[in-house]
């Protein structure tokens, strides 16, 4: 897998995510980063790095050019400049848009060890779900398919209750939605499939959230079809009730 990060100055978010993902991913991955108009490696960056033991060794800044005749798998923007700049020069790739604040322009001294945490939590869900798709079509950069996904009412429903969040466990969106919870489980095995969803098993429950590695604009159309459909985002608080088998809950 050969990605690439992109964001203006290639002098702090985008070198944070390339030597965190170097740090995850497997040794034959071509992992690198780059900038549309680089500056010098922001020291921050290094010393947040040393303190989360990850090396930093060759890390430096570097202009988009030096892989004008490089093809990457993925293409994973920082900042919105850089996917309006960019995003139609990749139309061969899987392209990714990733808005983080700029830590630099910051006055918080949390901010880069912040930025570094929140990469790494999503580089580390973005491998996963790579991982265990391998050889299969994904979605994170496929429009027509995360529509059709989300064309099943069960489905859009399901979606919609957790975009506020919360985890729900498979009893939960069975009295939620009143649907069978063959049916419920069915459908939410499908979302986890498509990456839309990730599941954690509590002894005798698996609770299920939105995937936090899915892009922004994904994010953005489930969060604005649940706030103007609030029909669809029925969920309450409500105790998970215990009729069910472990068996019943995958």
């Amino acid at each position: 897998m050969k990605v690439l990060f992109l964001c203006t100055a290639n002098s702090a978010r985008s070198l944070l995510a390339e030597a965190i993902m170097r740090q995850f991913a497997d040794p034959e991955d071509v992992i690198a980063s780059a900038g549309t108009a680089p500056a010098q490696i922001n020291p921050a960056v290094i010393s947040t790095l040393s303190a989360m033991n990850i090396d930093t060794s060759g890390l430096r800044a570097k202009h988009l050019d030096e892989f004008a005749d490089s093809r990457f798998d993925y293409v994973i923007s920082l900042c919105d400049r850089a996917r309006h700049e960019c995003q139609s020069d990749y139309s061969g790739s899987q392209f990714i848009a990733w808005d983080f604040p700029d830590p630099a322009s910051n006055n918080d001294s949390q901010a880069f060890q912040r930025t570094a945490q929140e990469l790494s939590e999503r580089i580390r869900m973005f491998l996963l779900i790579q991982r265990k798709r391998a050889g299969q079509a994904h979605l994170f950069n496929r429009p027509e398919e995360l529509f059709k996904v989300l064309a099943d009412p069960l489905r859009l429903t399901m979606i919609c209750i957790l975009a506020s969040g919360t985890e729900r466990c498979v009893c939960d969106l069975v009295e939620l939605t009143g649907m069978s919870q063959p049916k419920v489980s069915r459908h939410l095995a499908q979302l986890r499939d498509y990456g839309l969803l990730l599941d954690r098993k509590d002894q005798r429950w698996v609770y299920y959230r939105l995937n936090p590695a899915l892009p922004d604009w994904m994010k953005k159309v489930i969060a604005a079809t649940a706030d103007y459909n609030p029909q669809l985002a029925v969920a309450q608080h409500s105790a998970c009730v215990t009729n069910a088998t472990p068996e019943e809950e995958v």
